[in-house]
């Protein structure tokens, strides 16, 4: 391996990393706000359930002991929920992650030094550690794809790259559909991108590229080729393509596609 090759795999090997540790402060970030509200449901339920135990117990004829029993127990559990400290232990591992970004600084991308100082400066506010939350977490929710005029041709591809290989797996399990359309993110699916399935130009350059990294079938019609990707099980296959205006399509079977893409079928938007 040359000197220029290993230079492009530690640059990728780099910043995969360094997305993979900004998703993991943005998901603690969710995880956080989850048991938060966990624990105040918690704490609703255990207020509903001792108000009602009187009145469950009174109408309780043949199972008094087991019903106060179990009131008990439910009490019990809802108490060590209400009273953990599990919110604060994921602001413990977003502290320490954000810690870890050291480990990507000097890399000779401006974007990148500019992103971890303004986490590392929210995480190390002492006001904020004190409070155990971070309230404005449209910081640490990143944009890994908005890349500087320095970031390289290279660590830019390998993030796509990456997209692409999410994409694939989840496509394995996306049911077909009923008619041609217009190829749009999966339901339920979640870009390695903080909303990049909502993003319609970011979605259109990964549709793109998995298209050309993917293709693994193609038809003619009229004397056209047609490039395609087929997915999904062989009894019931998807085929994607791309057309002349740069729109993805997505349909049953090869003829539909092939017919949309020479003009002779209307595509469902």
């Amino acid at each position: 391996m040359d000197q220029a090759q290993v230079m492009k795999r530690e640059q990728e090997d780099w910043t995969r990393l360094y997305h993979k540790t900004l998703k993991g402060i943005e998901t603690m970030i969710n995880v956080q706000r989850m048991l938060k509200d966990m624990k105040k449901i918690a704490e609703e339920t255990n207020t509903t359930i001792t108000e009602m135990e009187g009145t469950i117990l009174t109408t309780s004829i043949n199972n008094r002991t087991m019903n106060a029993t179990n009131i008990t127990q439910i009490s019990e559990d809802l108490r060590y929920l209400i009273q953990s400290d599990m919110d604060n232990r994921a602001f413990q591992i977003q502290w320490m992650l954000a810690d870890e970004l050291d480990h990507y600084k000097g890399k000779n991308n401006k974007y990148v030094d500019d992103n971890i100082k303004e986490i590392q400066d929210l995480y190390m506010d002492e006001e904020q550690k004190e409070k155990g939350t971070i309230e404005n977490e449209e910081i640490i929710l990143v944009r890994p794809y908005e890349v500087s005029s320095s970031t390289t041709s290279t660590s830019s591809t390998s993030f796509i790259s990456d997209e692409v290989e999410n994409l694939t797996k989840y496509m394995k399990f996306v049911k077909t559909p009923s008619q041609t359309r217009i190829f749009r993110p999966p339901p339920h699916y979640q870009s390695l991108k903080s909303q990049g399935e909502q993003d319609p130009m970011f979605w259109k350059e990964v549709a793109k590229a998995f298209l050309e990294n993917k293709g693994n079938t193609d038809t003619s019609r009229n004397g056209q080729q047609i490039a395609m990707y087929q997915g999904g099980p062989p009894h019931e296959p998807y085929f994607i393509a791309i057309d002349n205006r740069d729109q993805i399509i997505i349909g049953p079977n090869k003829k539909t596609v092939a017919m949309y893409m020479v003009g002779e079928l209307e595509v469902l938007i």
